[in-house]
């Protein structure tokens, strides 16, 4: 079903903010493991999973994955009907030229399009080795004007994704778009059906989040409702086992990666050092279930959990990612036994958590006779 769940999903479209049809599959799928499934006003699903009865005031853990992807918003129809295009989230400007696009209208029609680019014929030496910028690159849908654009569906404001298949290439790595981070949806997805019905001591909650993309805080709703002690998130990191990979060593099909450091590439402000307990009780685990695993340092990787670790008292967090090449095109690549690592890791470490566990650096206090 990982593979299932991780081709339907990766067909999806939907930008941040635009996440409806993911929101209903993921909603559908999870009711059939669950009866406490909700979406809140801007998109997040939860799926709740109690703790058994007899525990009193149990503790509570986030799971969570986002479900947009990265892509584009038509800011401007000239009159000759070509579109011309704002990046959401990062789009990478370099591989959009000669690009398959989708057109998705308010109407959630959908309209086949490419990403024009300037014949090799005419273009100067200088053009052919140089970038071009996102003001001046359009998508081109057949349309002869502005009118006959319009009269199609298409308006400014609506966006546009890849259009890309679902590629299963040699040795279990499989290939699309928005494997970021369609891939942890269907990780949360198959952790639902392996925690349905299972006598649980933590609450779990699963959480596919919006927004990632474009501000990396859409699940922070979720977290500040749920109010958890533990927060794992669930994603992809950059794959360095390319010709051009050299900064770390993970690699596909290495194992689900664990963060140690995350931040963004221009500086510090905006990054993860995990709780370091949960990471060993992490390690640990895989080590036990022969689990294979890395240890990802990222940098130019930003996560929520940058965001929501100073919550409340403050949340133990994790990250677990998954490999992925050619990160933010339309041929995002990953390797199944990462993914079936992680789901196994997660299913884990959430069936096995008791009364007795903590992790983070909280002190309680203690009467003194």
């Amino acid at each position: 079903m990982l593979k299932e769940y991780l081709k339907e999903l990766s067909l999806l479209d939907g930008i941040s903010s635009r996440e409806e049809e993911i929101i209903d599959y993921m909603y559908e799928k999870f009711k059939h493991n669950s009866k406490n499934v909700t979406v809140d006003r801007i998109g997040n699903i939860t799926c709740k999973f109690d703790a058994k009865p007899s525990i009193q005031n149990p503790k509570k853990v986030v799971l969570f994955a986002h479900m947009d992807e990265v892509g584009m918003m038509i800011r401007k129809i000239d009159e000759h009907g070509f579109l011309f295009i704002e990046r959401v989230g990062g789009t990478y400007t370099k591989t959009l030229p000669g690009t398959r696009v989708k057109v998705v209208t308010s109407e959630n029609k959908k309209i086949d399009g490419v990403v024009g680019v300037k014949s090799y014929h005419f273009a100067s030496q200088k053009e052919r080795e140089t970038l071009s910028d996102i003001q001046e690159l359009y998508i081109d849908i057949g349309a002869t004007s502005f009118d006959n654009a319009t009269d199609i569906g298409v308006h400014v404001g609506d966006y546009a994704v890849y259009s890309s298949e679902f590629v299963e290439l040699n040795n279990a790595i499989v290939s699309g778009k928005a494997m970021d981070d369609r891939v942890g949806c269907a990780v949360l997805l198959d952790l639902a059906d392996k925690l349905k019905n299972k006598a649980l001591e933590w609450e779990v909650y699963l959480v596919a989040c919006v927004q990632e993309e474009f501000n990396i805080r859409g699940v922070l709703p979720a977290i500040k409702r749920i109010s958890p002690q533990v927060s794992i998130g669930i994603d992809i990191t950059i794959s360095c086992d390319t010709p051009e990979g050299q900064y770390n060593d993970i690699k596909l099909g290495g194992g689900v990666a664990l963060t140690y450091m995350n931040y963004h590439g221009k500086g510090t402000l905006a990054g993860v050092l995990p709780d370091i307990k949960l990471v060993r009780h992490l390690e640990n685990i895989c080590t036990e279930h022969g689990l294979e695993f890395q240890r990802e340092i990222a940098r130019g990787v930003i996560t929520e959990n940058a965001f929501l670790i100073f919550e409340g008292e403050g949340i133990s967090v994790a990250n677990v990612s998954i490999p992925a090449r050619n990160v933010h095109t339309s041929i995002e690549a990953i390797h199944m036994k990462d993914v079936e690592a992680t789901s196994d890791l997660l299913y884990q470490f959430t069936n096995k958590l008791n009364m007795t566990m903590d992790f983070g650096k909280i002190k309680e206090e203690q009467d003194v006779d």
